[in-house]
C-alpha cells in the first residue's frame, strides 16, 4: 500500500471517528433538552413507636455537699445528712453509686424510673445544722439531657458553689462545664472532660475553676449520655454559717422569663438601712441573668402579687454571655413572683432571702417552664411547702389542685397567688400558668420550680424506598 493510500485511509477513520464523537454530543445534549419519561414512586411512611418498652429517668441530687468539710481535701466536696425524698406517680427508686473512692455514694442521689408514658414526678429536701451548714434546701429533680444551664450562687470569700452532676444511664458521660461571671465566659481548660461514670454521681468544685466571682452562670453539656445538673451553693460570715441553697438547671433562654415563689421576708418587718436613693432592704432580692448568644439587650424587671399589682423593680444591661445582676432595694411585701421580661433570650434567676434575729437563709429561685392548659401536671410539695401559681396571661385561670383537699383558684391575669397545702399534688388550669414552690420559715427559706412532663412525641416517622 502506497503512502498516500495510507493517508486517505487514516484520513478516513479520523473523519468518522469525529463525526461519532460529535452525534454522541449531540445525543447528550438532546436528552438534556428533552423530557424524558419517568417512573416515580412517592416513600412509604412507616410510623414506629418510639416508647414502648422505654424507661423515664428522673434524678434528685441527694444530700447537701459541703465543700472544704474534710481538712485533708479542702478542695473536695463532701455530702452531708440526707435528704428525704417525695415521690409523685409509679416508680422505682434506686440509688446513684458515687464518684469517689469505691463507688460509695455518700450523698445518696436517687434515680426515679417510670415508664415512658408514665406521669412521675419527685423532689427532695433537706434541713442543714452544722457548725459550718444551716438552712433549708430543696429542689425538683430533673430528667437527664444533653445540654442545661444554671443560674446563681458564687465564689467570693464565705461563698462557695459546688455542681452535682448524675448519670442514670449504663455508659459513661463526658461533661463540658463552661463558666461564666460577671465579666464574660471563664477560660478554664481543665472543666472539659469531666467523667461521669455509669449509673453515677459526681461532685465538681466551681471554687476550684472559678475563684473570686461575685456572681456565676454555667453550662453543662454531655456526649456519650445525657446528665441531670444542680448546684448548691452555701454561705458563712466569719466562722458562722448564714444559709445554703439548691439551684434548679435550666433548658431554654427566653424573652419572658417567671420565677415563682421570691420572697424577702425579715421578722424585723423589712427594717430598713439609708441609702442615697432611701431606705432599702438590709438583705437585697438579687436577679442574674445571662443572654447566652451573640446580641446584647436590655431586661426589664418586675414584681407581682396576688391580686395582680405589678412593680417595676428595675433593669438589666446585658452583654452577650456575661452575668448581669439587680439588687431591688425595696422588695414589695405582697410580692410572690419576678417576671423578667428581655429585648434578647436570657436565662435568669432570683436570689430571695429570710431573716430572724441571728438566723438567715436564702434561695436561688429558678424559672418555672410554662405548663399548658388542661394538661393535669404532677406537683409534689415538699412538708411545709406552699404552691405559688404565676399567671402572666391576659386573663384569669381557673387552677384546680387535687391530691389532699381538691380546690379551685381564680388566678387573676399577671398574679401570682399562694394555694396552701402540701404533699402529692396534681393541678390542672384553664390558662397556662407557672408553678413553684415555696418552703419560707423562720429564717429558713428554699424553693424549687414545678416541672411539667417534658414533651415527648412517642412516635418516630420512617421513609423507606
Amino acid at each position: 500500500m502506497s503512502k498516500s493510500e495510507k493517508f486517505v485511509r487514516g484520513g478516513a477513520r479520523a473523519l468518522t471517528g469525529l463525526a461519532i464523537t460529535g452525534a454522541a454530543a449531540v445525543g447528550v445534549l438532546l436528552l438534556g433538552t428533552v423530557t424524558l419519561p419517568t417512573v416515580e414512586r412517592a416513600p412509604h411512611a412507616v410510623s414506629v413507636s418510639t416508647t414502648q418498652a422505654g424507661e423515664r429517668n428522673i434524678v434528685c441530687a441527694g444530700a447537701f455537699a459541703e465543700l472544704g468539710s474534710d481538712p485533708s481535701r479542702p478542695d473536695v466536696a463532701v455530702p452531708v445528712g440526707e435528704a428525704g425524698v417525695l415521690v409523685s406517680g409509679d416508680g422505682e427508686l434506686r440509688t446513684l453509686a458515687g464518684g469517689g473512692e469505691g463507688g460509695a455514694n455518700a450523698s445518696g442521689a436517687r434515680v426515679l424510673t417510670g415508664e415512658a408514658e408514665a406521669s412521675i414526678a419527685a423532689v427532695q429536701s433537706q434541713k442543714l445544722s452544722s457548725p459550718s451548714l444551716s438552712g433549708t434546701v430543696a429542689s425538683t429533680c430533673v430528667e437527664p439531657v444533653n445540654e442545661q444551664w444554671l443560674v446563681g450562687g458564687g465564689s467570693t470569700l464565705g461563698l462557695s458553689t459546688t455542681l452535682s452532676l448524675g448519670n442514670a444511664s449504663e455508659v459513661p458521660a463526658t461533661v463540658q462545664i463552661t463558666v461564666f461571671d460577671e465579666a464574660g465566659e471563664i477560660d478554664a481548660v481543665q472543666t472539659s472532660g469531666v467523667i461521669v461514670a455509669p449509673n453515677a454521681e459526681q461532685i465538681v468544685s466551681l471554687n476550684g475553676y472559678a475563684p473570686n466571682r461575685e456572681r456565676l452562670a454555667v453550662r453543662v453539656t454531655s456526649t456519650g449520655a445525657p446528665v441531670a445538673a444542680s448546684l448548691g451553693v452555701a454561705r458563712v460570715d466569719g466562722i458562722v454559717p448564714v444559709g445554703a441553697s439548691v439551684v434548679t438547671r435550666q433548658l431554654q433562654p427566653a424573652t419572658t422569663q417567671v420565677i415563682p415563689g421570691v420572697t424577702n421576708e425579715d421578722a424585723h418587718d423589712h427594717e430598713a438601712i439609708p441609702t442615697d436613693t432611701g431606705p432599702a432592704d438590709r438583705f437585697p432580692v438579687l436577679v442574674n441573668a445571662i443572654a447566652p448568644g451573640e446580641t446584647a439587650g436590655k431586661a426589664s424587671v418586675f414584681a407581682i402579687d396576688a391580686k395582680g399589682t405589678r412593680t417595676a423593680l428595675g433593669e438589666l444591661e446585658l452583654e452577650p454571655r456575661v452575668v448581669g445582676s439587680l439588687a431591688v432595694e425595696a422588695w414589695p411585701h405582697d410580692a410572690t413572683a419576678v417576671v423578667v421580661e428581655s429585648e434578647v433570650p436570657v436565662f435568669a434567676a432570683a436570689e430571695g432571702a429570710a431573716n430572724s434575729g441571728e438566723t438567715h437563709d436564702f434561695q436561688w429561685f429558678a424559672p418555672a417552664p410554662e405548663i399548658a392548659d388542661g394538661v393535669a401536671t404532677a406537683a409534689p410539695i415538699a412538708q411545709g411547702g406552699t404552691l405559688i401559681v404565676a399567671n402572666t396571661g391576659a386573663e384569669a385561670a381557673e387552677v384546680t389542685v387535687e391530691g389532699g383537699t381538691a380546690q379551685t383558684v381564680s388566678v387573676p391575669a399577671g398574679a401570682a397567688v399562694a394555694i396552701p397545702g402540701d404533699g402529692k399534688r396534681t393541678i390542672t388550669s384553664t390558662k397556662p400558668v407557672h408553678a413553684g414552690v415555696r418552703m419560707l420559715g423562720s429564717g429558713s427559706l428554699a424553693g424549687y420550680p414545678v416541672m411539667p412532663r417534658a414533651e415527648h412525641t412517642g412516635e418516630l416517622t420512617v421513609y423507606t424506598r
